[in-house]
Formats: structure tokens, sequence, C-alpha cells
């Protein structure tokens, strides 16, 4: 039986393994076949770990030294560029192999999410193939690092709720730590950390030092950066980008998606305002938005519901600039696999046999990370970390169905 079961694994372990090459080829099928130049964010993150390097400490190109989240940059991009230089061939390498790490984690949280052979595989599969997935690797972007790390914060979640475990909970803290420091809305995961513990089979007493040993794994990765950011600017912030990121969401001239401080009422002083320093317009900001939330509590909501309803929507927009035939089709393709990754999370809900605590904890993670961004607002890029979640519950519906497909064609006697 043991025999059996152990090539049963090995087959599994095989076809992982190829449907993790399928994706690391169509990943680096992206590098070799788009054309693109760092821009934005890139261009922050890229002078982050080059200054970190040449001596000068982790500064931004427009002089910050914590506007930006650090993690990327200082886990990633700084590493390579201390290994290989300036090269952008060796980050994207990178980030196709962060893509692939990601692809065999949707096959092991989907395994938690009680998942089957097929449901599990599927669940890695939907992953490697969904275009944006592979296409992001070529940026400069923190995503490439928030996407593993998520799906193994939901991985520590899912085994929580089952079976409790000192180890799971710090190494659940540790990621959250490095969330910490890489994307600051993956944090509201830790309402998917407290359900799972709450779900656990385990006393009260046991559940509270299992949180507490996570908080305290998550708080010994991020203590050093705070501490760093309490001597450089006189704050122990993560970052100095939230009161920036809540007045762009939340002003008289805001509509639910990103747009240029300089189309804000604020645009025509921001520079005097950045010269008081980052905590100091990242306060002053803060308290501005506050000051509109509290006096246009209508509008808040309903542009809060418009963010949630942008978060979700279809990708059918048009890229930049005149589109190729091929960019025309990948989009195209997108927009597909976007719809039907969406009817798969739909699905987990309307089959009854799928209504249970671990999926309830996938739906939970849904709910929290869509409502940070209707707090601040939306960019259709900040939705991929929480993509591969709705991989893994179409594994499970596709793997239901065949099910009971099959129960049907051969009712039990």
């Amino acid at each position: 039986m043991n025999d059996k079961h152990d090539a049963q694994q090995q087959r599994d372990w095989l076809w992982l393994a190829i449907i993790a090459g399928i994706g690391l080829a169509l990943r680096a099928a992206a590098i070799a076949g788009f054309q693109h130049v760092p821009e934005g964010d890139e261009l922050a993150y890229r002078s982050m770990a080059l200054n970190l390097l040449g001596g000068n400490g982790i500064v931004d190109s427009m002089g910050n030294r914590a506007m930006y989240n650090v993690g990327y940059p200082l886990l990633i991009l700084a590493p390579v560029f201390f290994l290989f230089g300036d090269d952008l061939l060796a980050v994207r390498l990178v980030n196709m192999c962060l893509g692939g790490a990601a692809i065999v984690l949707c096959y092991l949280v989907a395994k938690e999410a009680g998942a089957g052979r097929s449901g599990r595989l599927i669940a890695a599969a939907a992953w490697a193939l969904y275009l944006p997935s592979g296409i992001y690797g070529i940026y400069l972007a923190k995503e490439n690092l928030m996407i593993p790390l998520m799906l193994g914060v939901m991985w520590c979640a899912l085994r929580l709720a089952r079976q409790p475990s000192k180890s799971v909970a710090t190494g659940c803290g540790v990621l959250f730590g490095l969330l910490a420091l890489t994307g600051n809305a993956a944090l509201s995961l830790l309402a998917v950390l407290a359900w799972a513990l709450l779900l656990s089979p385990a006393s009260t007493v046991r559940r509270a030092s299992l949180a507490m040993l996570a908080l305290s794994a998550a708080l010994v990765i991020s203590a050093p950066w705070l501490l760093r950011n309490m001597q450089v600017i006189g704050a122990p912030v993560l970052n100095t980008n939230g009161g920036f990121n809540l007045y762009l969401g939340n002003n008289p001239a805001a509509t639910g998606m990103f747009i240029s401080i300089s189309e804000t009422p604020r645009g025509s002083t921001w520079d005097a305002l950045r010269k008081t320093g980052e905590v100091q317009a990242s306060e002053t900001l803060k308290q501005e938005a506050i000051s509109w939330v509290k006096s246009h509590p209508a509008a808040f909501l309903a542009l809060a519901v418009k963010k949630a309803a942008y978060f979700w929507t279809p990708p059918l927009h048009a890229g930049k600039g005149n589109q190729s035939p091929a960019e025309k089709l990948v989009r195209l393709l997108w927009a597909i696999q976007f719809l039907l990754l969406i009817a798969g999370a739909i699905g987990t809900v309307l089959m009854p046999r799928l209504r249970n605590r671990q999926v309830a904890l996938l739906w939970l993670a849904l709910a929290c990370y869509t409502g940070v961004h209707m707090l601040f607002y939306v960019i259709f890029r900040y939705r991929e970390p929480m993509m591969p979640v709705l991989a893994v519950m179409t594994g499970l519906v596709l793997e239901s169905l065949v099910t009971a497909r099959r129960q049907a064609a051969h009712p039990a006697r």
C-alpha cells in the first residue's frame, strides 16, 4: 500500500515539475519577447538598491529614504546587482524563478485547502498559464516577491486551521515580517491568520501562544528596518507613502483609480510640502484625507464601492500606445483567463461540497485584500498577488465538477 502511495506521489511531483517547466518557459518567452524600459516605481526600486551598494544608504531616485517598500530592492535587486551588476536580465531571471516557486506553492496551498490530486495540479497549471504572471516578471515590481510570500502565508494559515504547530506559526510570522517590508497591503492577511487560529483544534491558551509566536517572529524580521527609519527619518514606520496613497484615493478629485498628485488640490503645493520631510508630508496628507472622508461620508462609501468594482473589473482596457496584433491577442487571452478564474471563485460558493472552513479562509483573504484597496486606490497590477488564490479556487471547483460527474455516471449501488 505504501509503495503504491509513494509511486502516486512521485507521479504527482513529476506532473508538477512538467507544469512548472511550462510556466517557466512561458516566463522566459515573455522576457525574450517583450521590450520594456523601467519606469515609475521601478526606477525608485532600482535606485534604492544601487545607492545601497554604492554606499549611499537606501535612498530612491527622488531622494526619499523610506517612501517605497524596501523588501523587493533589498532582498532581490541588491543581491542581484551585487553579483551581476546593474543587469536587468539577471533580475528578470530571478523574477522568473520566483514565478516558478509560486506555481509550486499554488499546488501546496490547494492541497491544504482540501484539493485532491487533480485539483492541486489544476491550480498549479492555472497559475503557470496565467499570462500576466509571466509578463509582470519583466518588471522590477514588488509583486514578483509578494506573490510567493502571500501564498506561503496562505499555506501556513490553512495548515494552522487544521494542525496548529509552533514551527508553522513561526514560519508564518517570518513571512509576515517579510511582507511588512515588501507590501503593506498584504498585512491584511493577518485577519486570515487570526481566523485560522480561532478555527484550529487547540485550546485558547495555545492559540494565544501561537499568535504571539507568529507576531514575535514578524517583529524580529521587521524591527531592524523600523529602527533604521527611527534613526534616519525620525519615525519607526515601514514606509512614508501611507498618507500619500490615502490622500490620492480620498480627495475631491479622487476617481478610485490611481491619479497623479498633480491632479489633486495638493498638486500646486506638493513640492513645498515634500520639503517639510517625508514623515511630515505623509502625516499632512493623511490628515487631509481623513478630513475629506469625515466631511463626505457618502462620497467616500460610494468611492469605496467603485474601487472594489474597479479592482475586479475584467482586463478589457487598452494598453499604452498602438497595440500590435500580438499584444491584442495576449490581452484577449488574458481577459478570458481572468474571467475563468473569477468563475472558479464564484463556483466555490455555488457548490455545497466546497462550503467549508478551508475555502472560507480563501474568501476571507480575497475580502481583506480587496478591502485594503477600497480605502486607497486601484491599479490593476495590485490585484496580481491575490490571483493565485483564485487559481486555487478554480482547481477545487473543476475537481469537484469532475468528481460529481463521475458519481452521476457511476452511482453507488
